[in-house]
């Protein structure tokens, strides 16, 4: 009698977890057809969060897939052996059936939540859909519980036996295996959601790299660190009432020039007031890179390779006429660099400086020593080429 019972309750938690295996493997099923097939799934319960059945069949598929029949069956097996004393393992086996499905969808709950839950502690069981799994594994040994409970039904065993059954069908290894089963499920969906995350990063990264490899300078990144560009630069004395202000001219980025590992780029300043302006010394001149951030570039006044420096000296901008500087720099690297993407410039420290977002590269980076020569008069600022 106990063999014939101990045969039976195999058999059913068995089945059980064969029942559970199909109904997963059924919904992925489901999820890889391609247009509207893909909604049938919608009428199979969701035992698996998807994001821990990632990746090509054969991988965390079966893994998670096998682990979790095995908690189920186990589960079962020990929820039915609780219940067999009493005889009715019909129902017993049936409702054992709720009460795997829920501890292992409560258990794959954790798995898809963990990640949350390690960032944001207990709070993070509250982000997503935690506990959806668990009702889901209810809902599905509610529908199908009675399988197994056919299978496991056996007569009342006679009063004579009635102490010595439960034993039988209850061994002491049911607790353990069944709870390392269930922990085994955690641990195998937090490694499936953090081999995902891995797997999405790794992607990620690729595709950041190929995309830097056809891109100007580095992707901008809106986490990294840096100062804005000041609005001004700090003055070194009063202004003379002569001065070219605001009011009175304003600067004109041009067109940059090139010769082998060299460059260059004028500035100008046109006077569109109605009376001459006064303009002295060296422009104040600022770079910001592609996070809006001041990059890091050294200022020296004087010439440079492209650049002839005429030194500081105090020069009237007619009205209607323009006054030049130029930068010069040796060409640079913009590969993953900081470069360049927005230039900004004052007739002098103290002024407020004006920007200009570049639609064309320039490969200031970060590091670069730009030389400034000094204002001087410009008698053809529109040289016909």
């Amino acid at each position: 009698m106990r063999t014939v019972t101990s045969r039976r309750l195999l058999a059913s938690s068995a089945l059980a977890a064969a029942l559970w295996m199909l109904v997963v493997g059924a919904r992925w099923v489901f999820s890889q057809l391609p247009g509207g097939g893909a909604q049938l799934g919608s009428l199979v319960p969701d035992l698996v969060s998807p994001s821990l059945l990632w990746g090509p069949v054969g991988g965390w598929l079966i893994v998670i897939g096998l682990g979790g029949a095995i908690a189920v069956g186990l589960c079962h097996l020990l929820f039915t052996a609780l219940a067999a004393r009493h005889g009715a393992l019909l129902v017993g086996a049936w409702f054992a059936a709720v009460a795997a499905g829920a501890v292992v969808g409560l258990a794959f709950d954790v798995a898809a939540a963990w990640s949350f839950v390690a960032v944001s502690g207990p709070r993070g069981i509250l982000v997503g859909e935690f506990g959806a799994l668990a009702a889901a594994g209810a809902l599905w040994g509610l529908a199908v519980g009675w399988l197994p409970g056919l299978v496991a039904r056996t007569p009342a065993p006679a009063r004579a036996d009635a102490d010595a059954a439960p034993q039988a069908r209850r061994p002491v290894w049911l607790v353990p295996a069944a709870a390392v089963a269930v922990v085994a499920v955690v641990a195998g969906g937090v490694l499936a959601d953090q081999a995902r995350t891995d797997a999405i990063q790794a992607e990620a990264d690729a595709q950041r790299e190929i995309e830097a490899q056809n891109t100007f300078g580095a992707l901008p990144d809106p986490h990294a660190p840096g100062e804005p560009v000041p609005t001004a630069a700090p003055a070194s004395g009063d202004l003379d009432p002569q001065w070219c202000t605001p009011d009175k001219a304003t600067p004109l980025l041009g067109e940059p020039d090139a010769a082998t590992g060299h460059r260059g780029l004028p500035i100008r300043l046109m006077n569109f007031s109605d009376e001459p302006c006064v303009i002295e010394g060296y422009p104040d001149v600022a770079f910001g890179d592609q996070n809006q951030h001041l990059l890091a570039v050294t200022i020296e006044q004087g010439g440079s390779f492209m650049t002839q420096d005429p030194g500081p000296q105090r020069i009237e901008v007619p009205a209607g006429g323009y006054a030049v500087t130029y930068l010069g720099w040796d060409a640079a690297s913009p590969h993953g660099a900081l470069v360049t993407k927005t230039v900004y410039a004052a007739p002098t420290a103290g002024m407020v400086r004006g920007s200009w977002g570049l639609d064309f590269d320039l490969d200031i980076v970060e590091g670069s020593t730009v030389a400034i020569t000094a204002w001087a008069l410009d008698p053809n600022p529109f040289p016909s080429r």
